[in-house]
């Protein structure tokens, strides 16, 4: 192989890994949403992760929660992950 072809292709593994080296890996920023969660009184019956809706950066992973009450109603959830500090921040989703 060619040092350019070899220099390029290591640019691109280390941009690609950046948000993966920031800190919280996203499934430890799922557990610590999840954690959240089921911590809130009343408990809710069930806590379930929205994976498709999961964005990350180098500083936050942003998790969309379902989370199924004691009444069996059921509430959409945004839970925000400081990379940096694993701090989950719950909000209502609109």
């Amino acid at each position: 192989m060619k040092t350019s072809s070899l220099l390029a292709m290591a640019v691109a593994a280390v941009a690609l890994a950046s948000p993966a080296l920031a800190g919280t890996s996203l499934s430890k920023g799922k557990k610590v949403c999840e954690t959240a969660a089921r911590e809130q009184t009343p408990a809710p019956k069930s806590v379930r992760t929205d994976t498709d809706r999961t964005r990350s950066s180098t500083d936050t992973i942003v998790f969309a929660l379902k989370v199924k009450n004691a009444d069996d109603s059921v509430a959409n959830v945004t839970c925000t992950v400081d990379r940096a500090t694993d701090t989950p921040t719950l909000t209502a989703a609109q």
